[in-house]
């Protein structure tokens, strides 16, 4: 959001410090500055505000009291520290019908003149990105980025109002339609809320996000209804997402504005356009409730320490307590805080440590390297999942981090990431198979006889969680061999003389098993000590391609006594630099000659290879067989 220097120094007594040290001040103690913009009689602050704060901050008052706290300087004025409460007139009558409206307040403002904003008004304004339309829709706008309320003012006189102005809260009919301030027309669905014109039941506006033409303010208006409300956050996000429509009053609503706030700015806007616009004020109601009760929140000083790690007095925590103009009270080394009603963010202690934390200044909390202790538990699990691994990888397996989210299975996620992770896995299996079948192309590639991954993660069950370990081969292509079993059970009968006892199946199918680790783990001997870790030797990194790789294979004779590392230093070169891989695969000797057979893969860093081009290089590798002598097969 931006923010207008001018504007902020307006609502505080002493001086600002210069923009950029304000901006620093800012950046480490509340929010981060991404852009100072200077202009010629003001300097606009573009500030990042985080969803922890934007119920609050993303106003003009909300920064500078957060300014007023970080500098020790004063609020003018904060209008937050009295609630506001409307006595009901029988001139503006308001039904609320839907439940995304817990309250609705609204006045009668009649005679003002519609005509341009004083200067200083448009300035603001202008200042901060937005567009100056008229001195009554400006100062809706103005109280907004003020005090970070939306408000709308409707032409009253556009609305029914023979025996008074009736407006009412309602969900949309499906496949209703309105045209918004702007000329677009908008197709709602019956999850929508909108405002209306109770008597006529027109649509003057979609709640929350934007007026509409039907009561829109022009140059003939003389008489104005506003409206200061609140909406559901959520009702308000889903209809702004829906529409593609995003205003700056429904980023607000989207943020939780507390309530408390509407008649508040309420009173600040009439009070506005009284002094811009001129007009009385006729009437004003409200409906439902607008009081925001916050509890007390209490923390000690020596867990404000621990977490901050400093040391800081009881007197240093009642500075910033007070300079924050909190209610709280101390009790030996207790704190309390009853929080403002705009500061829904403070609800456990943790927030009051970093409340206190960051005004402090986490820049002077100092790094303290921490102290080598003896260990005091053996973690079993770990022990042993790692004697897991190593017996493993040993073998030539590899480990695999698979998702422990499914398309389907016995545990629902009740908020879900995305449409095909709705359920937690009750297996590895499932994972396991996938991933080999994934890994299976790149074999070749590999230099890889065979598929062989495993698994160490936790499975789920409707009451229950268990940490399995699931292993997977596959020595063929897409055809399963049978000796894909066989290596598996090499695998059980390595980790059963590791671990001194059989793990216990739980399930098993081709080339695929899976035990429970936690079932095994009373089994085997009591863990006295980690053992010693071993230095592992440096690999270094090379990019990989992107594009597939493809594999020719070629077996040849060679006189008895010629070896493949011979045969190979001929095939290399004429194989070229697109050959990444050449693997020995058959030897067999008969009636004084050799027969070896060998598998190229090739593979382009930069391109996809044709099969021109491949029978191009596998032509220069058959010419440089015949020529040192040897006969192709």
């Amino acid at each position: 959001m931006k923010y207008s220097y001018n504007w902020l120094q307006s609502l505080l007594e002493k001086p600002l410090p210069p923009a950029a040290e304000l901006g620093d001040l800012i950046t480490f103690h509340s929010a981060e500055i991404e852009e100072l913009i200077q202009g010629e009689a003001d300097t606009v602050l573009d500030v990042k505000v985080l969803p922890d704060k934007s119920a609050w901050l993303m106003s003009h008052q909300g920064l500078a009291k957060e300014i007023a706290v970080i500098t020790k300087n004063t609020l003018m004025s904060d209008p937050f520290l009295v609630p506001v409460i409307f006595d009901t007139s029988e001139r503006i009558k308001v039904s609320l019908k839907s439940t995304t409206c817990d309250f609705y307040s609204a006045a009668l403002i009649t005679g003002v003149q519609v005509g341009p904003s004083p200067d200083w008004l448009k300035e603001r304004l202008v200042a901060i990105g937005q567009r100056s339309i008229n001195n009554i829709v400006d100062a809706t706008n103005y109280v907004m980025f003020e005090l970070g309320q939306p408000l709308h003012a409707f032409d009253a006189d556009k609305l029914s109002h023979d025996t008074g102005y009736h407006i009412m809260v309602r969900n949309a009919y499906a496949e209703e339609k309105i045209t918004t301030l702007t000329g677009e027309e908008y197709t709602l669905r019956d999850s929508d809320a909108l405002i209306v014109d109770e008597v006529s039941d027109r649509p003057v506006g979609i709640a929350g996000i934007k007026g509409g033409v039907t009561a829109a303010v022009d140059t003939e208006t003389t008489n104005i209804i506003l409206e200061s409300a609140h909406f559901d956050r959520f009702a308000v996000r889903k209809t702004a997402k829906a529409l593609k429509l995003q205003t700056d009053a429904s980023k607000r609503y989207e943020n939780g504005i507390c309530k408390a706030i509407a008649p508040i700015a309420l009173k600040r806007v009439i009070s506005l356009i009284l002094e811009v616009a001129g007009g009385t004020a006729e009437a004003v109601t409200a409906v439902g409730d607008s009081s925001v009760l916050r509890h007390s929140v209490s923390v000690t000083l020596r867990e404000v320490n621990a977490l901050l790690g400093v040391a800081l007095t009881m007197g240093d925590v009642e500075d910033i307590l007070t300079r924050f103009a909190y209610a709280y009270y101390i009790d030996g080394d207790s704190i309390t805080v009853t929080p403002p009603l705009e500061r829904d963010d403070l609800c456990i202690s943790e927030d009051l440590v970093e409340e206190i934390g960051r005004i402090y200044g986490l820049a002077q909390i100092v790094s303290i390297e921490p102290t080598v202790g003896a260990v005091t538990e053996i973690n079993k699990r770990h022990y042993y999942g790692e004697k897991i691994r190593e017996t493993l990888m040993a073998l030539g397996y590899s480990e695999v981090y698979t998702s422990s989210f499914r398309n389907k299975d016995l545990v629902k996620i009740e908020n879900a990431l995305a449409t095909d992770k709705g359920y937690l896995r009750s297996s590895l299996v499932e994972n396991l198979r996938e991933a080999r079948t994934a890994n299976l192309p790149h074999r070749d590639l590999l230099g890889l006889k065979a598929i062989k991954i495993f698994e160490i993660g936790t499975v789920f069950r409707v009451d229950s969680e268990e940490f399995r370990v699931c292993l997977a081969a596959q020595s063929g292509t897409t055809y399963k061999a049978k000796n894909d079993d066989v290596l598996i059970e090499e695998a059980l009968i390595a980790l059963a003389a590791t671990l001194t006892v059989a793990p216990t199946v739980i399930s098993r199918e081709e080339g695929i098993v899976e035990f429970s680790l936690d079932q095994l783990l009373p089994q085997l001997p009591i863990v006295t000590a980690y053992e010693q870790v071993v230095t592992q030797s440096k690999i270094s990194y090379r990019p990989f391609s992107l594009y597939p790789a493809s594999s020719r294979d070629v077996a040849l004779w060679v006189p008895e006594g010629v070896t493949a590392e011979a045969v190979m230093q001929v095939l290399t070169p004429a194989a070229g630099l697109v050959c990444v891989r050449l693997t020995h695969l058959d030897t067999f000797t008969k009636e004084g000659r050799t027969s070896y057979a060998f598998r190229l893969v090739f593979q382009s860093p930069v391109k996809t290879l044709t099969d021109i081009e491949l029978q191009s290089v596998m032509d220069k590798v058959y010419t440089a067989i015949s020529t040192a002598g040897f006969e192709s097969r």
